[in-house]
C-alpha cells in the first residue's frame, strides 16, 4: 500500500486527464514542485470540485510510488479568504509560469515556497504591484543559484563605485561603461532591495535579461499575452 503523505502546496498549472480526471502541478513545501492526478476533479460532486484554484495555499493528501501521484484530499477550509488576485491575475500567472519553467521536479525549495507566500501576501495587501514583482523575481534568482554580483566589477573586481556607471550583464554582474545610464548607488539599492529607489526602467530590464538567461532565451507565454494586451 503506498505511503500518505500530507503537504501545503500552491496550484502552479493544471489540465485536463480523460473526460472527469485532472493532472495538476503543485508547488508544495516539502518536496517543491510535483504532478498530481485528481481523480474525478471535474464533476460537480467531486470532493476537489471548486477548490483547486491558484494563488491560495491548499492543504493536501496524496499518494503513489511514481512521479505522477494520486491527490487524496483537499482541507476544504483554507479555501475561505477574500482577496484582490482578480485583478493582479495575469502578472500572478506570469510568476506561476515561470515557476513551472524553472523549478526541478521533486526538489525541496522551501525557501522559495516561502517567499512565493509572501508574494501573494503583500499583493493581497495592495502593496505596490511592480516593485513586489521585482523583489520577488531577484530574490527567486538569488534563492535558485541564479543570482548575480552585486559587489564589485565584473571586468576587474574593483567594489562598485556608487558615483560610476555600469552596465548589466546577464548572470554575471554589473561592469562600468561610460555610456551606461545606471549608477552604482542603484546597484547599492538593488542589493539591499530599496527598489523603490532603483529607477523602474533599468529595474525591469535587469531582471527581464536575467530570467530569460534562465530560461534560455525561451520566452514565456504570459508575456506575449501582455505584449499583445499592449497593442
Amino acid at each position: 500500500m503506498s505511503q500518505s503523505n500530507s503537504d501545503e502546496c500552491f496550484l502552479l498549472h493544471q489540465r485536463s486527464y480523460g473526460e472527469t480526471s485532472l493532472i495538476i502541478d503543485v508547488f508544495t513545501k516539502k518536496d517543491g514542485k510535483i504532478s498530481l492526478i485528481a481523480k474525478g476533479a471535474k464533476k460537480p460532486k467531486s470532493k476537489f470540485f471548486g477548490y483547486l484554484v491558484p494563488f491560495h495555499k491548499l492543504s493536501i493528501n496524496y499518494s503513489g510510488r511514481s512521479e505522477l501521484k494520486t491527490l487524496t484530499n483537499i482541507d476544504r477550509n483554507l479555501m475561505h479568504s477574500k482577496s484582490t488576485f482578480n485583478k493582479t491575475s495575469y502578472s500572478l500567472l506570469y510568476v506561476n509560469e515561470l515557476l513551472i519553467k524553472l523549478l526541478p521536479k521533486n526538489a525541496q525549495q522551501e525557501d522559495l515556497f516561502l517567499l512565493y507566500e509572501k508574494l501573494l501576501s503583500d499583493i493581497n495587501l495592495n502593496e505596490n504591484l511592480e516593485l513586489t514583482l521585482r523583489r520577488f523575481e531577484l530574490d527567486m534568482l538569488d534563492t535558485m543559484g541564479y543570482g548575480f554580483d552585486y559587489e564589485y566589477d565584473i571586468n576587474n573586481n574593483e567594489p562598485i563605485d556608487v558615483d560610476s556607471s555600469y552596465r548589466f550583464v546577464s548572470e554575471r554582474g554589473f561592469r562600468k561603461s561610460k555610456n551606461a545610464t545606471f549608477l552604482g548607488k542603484d546597484i547599492i539599492n538593488l542589493k539591499n532591495r530599496n527598489l523603490k529607489d532603483v529607477p523602474l526602467k533599468e529595474l525591469k530590464e535587469i531582471t527581464k535579461k536575467a530570467i530569460t538567461f534562465c530560461l534560455d532565451g525561451n520566452d514565456l507565454a504570459s508575456r506575449k499575452i501582455f505584449k499583445a494586451m499592449k497593442k
